[in-house]
């Protein structure tokens, strides 16, 4: 059995921090999971937070594609109920090309609640319901050519009239990826009804860190359930596990550190968490050699043990998938 690494990161930062620097410390982290070997990277989208300050993971990825080589790309999630699905499928499409398919398009309800106030998009009951609905919208749009006249619930679009078919004009973009890019959904509760949808839909189920360990069966029976309704055999190779660890120097700091109230609440992202490039570079440079001798699950252990002493102070999200 061998297992593949990713990470997710909100991130988060003290809000007292530098927009710039913080957003540079989240590219470097990034990079240097790519050449680790980190299969992907999940980060969120927060459109009204100081100490969660990507508001769109899409625009922060596309400054990493030229920067890493085979790492993949993914929203950890779109909120859908707070876009116009037309502005989803445009902006995921072009992404998608862009990156060359390096892309999975993580979706769900949004769980901040400045942004749920702010946007003001129902009441939570409502929320689940108006995921389906918005990528149900996308996929039809990415699936077919104008004319477009979807009639749901909670958006209406119509684009009959202004099409010039010689130019394009009235197509929407589509994804590099065929059909689309692979969808993951957000599970963030017990016994999930979301991960009966991704069993159902054949999407990725993400079971999140927020949540005691013990509720992860709850997740893949309700996924296998879903798999079972429509015929499809459960992949446990798409499952994805989210986990919270916390980066120091040594455990005595680890321990002084969650001893401490405020800091402690920085656990569920990521603080500040990498040294100078320079000087994880130039470590890595040293230890690569070694590396490259390792088979694929010695090498699995090295990434971790690497990556876990060459960042300091951070809550770091691992994600693995068998």
């Amino acid at each position: 059995m061998t297992v593949e690494l990713g990470m997710f990161t909100m991130p988060f930062h003290h809000p007292d921090r530098d927009y710039a620097t913080i957003l540079e410390e989240d590219q470097e982290a990034i990079v240097l999971a790519d050449r680790l070997g980190f299969t992907e990277a999940f980060v969120g989208e927060h459109f009204s937070s100081w100490s969660e300050r990507i508001t769109s993971p899409l625009i922060f990825f596309a400054t990493l594609i030229p920067r890493t080589t085979q790492i993949r790309f993914a929203t950890g999630v779109i909120n859908l109920p707070q876009l116009h699905p037309a502005t989803v499928a445009a902006h995921a499409a072009m992404f998608d090309q862009l990156c060359r398919g390096r892309f999975i398009m993580g979706i769900g309800p949004g769980g901040l609640v400045s942004d749920l106030e702010m946007f003001d998009v129902g009441q939570a009951e409502l929320r689940p319901q108006m995921v389906i609905e918005s990528i149900e919208t996308v996929l039809k749009l990415w699936a077919q050519d104008p004319p477009y006249e979807i009639d749901g619930r909670f958006w209406k679009i119509s684009l009959t009239n202004g099409i010039w078919p010689e130019f394009k004009v009235g197509y929407v973009p589509r994804p590099y990826q065929k059909p689309h890019p692979p969808i993951a959904l957000s599970l963030l509760t017990p016994n999930s009804a979301s991960a009966r949808t991704a069993g159902e839909r054949g999407w990725i189920p993400i079971s999140g860190q927020f949540f005691h360990k013990r509720y992860l069966r709850g997740h893949w029976e309700k996924y296998v359930e879903g798999c079972e309704a429509v015929g499809r055999r459960p992949d446990p190779d798409i499952w994805r596990v989210s986990r919270s660890i916390l980066v120091t120097e040594t455990d005595g700091e680890a321990e002084d550190y969650l001893a401490d109230k405020k800091l402690r609440l920085m656990c569920c992202g990521r603080a500040p968490i990498c040294r100078s490039s320079m000087r994880v570079w130039n470590r890595l440079a040293r230890s690569r050699t070694s590396a490259r001798k390792s088979t694929r699950c010695s090498a699995v252990k090295y990434t971790v043990s690497f990556f876990l002493s060459h960042c300091h102070s951070a809550s770091e999200t691992f994600m693995g998938r068998v």
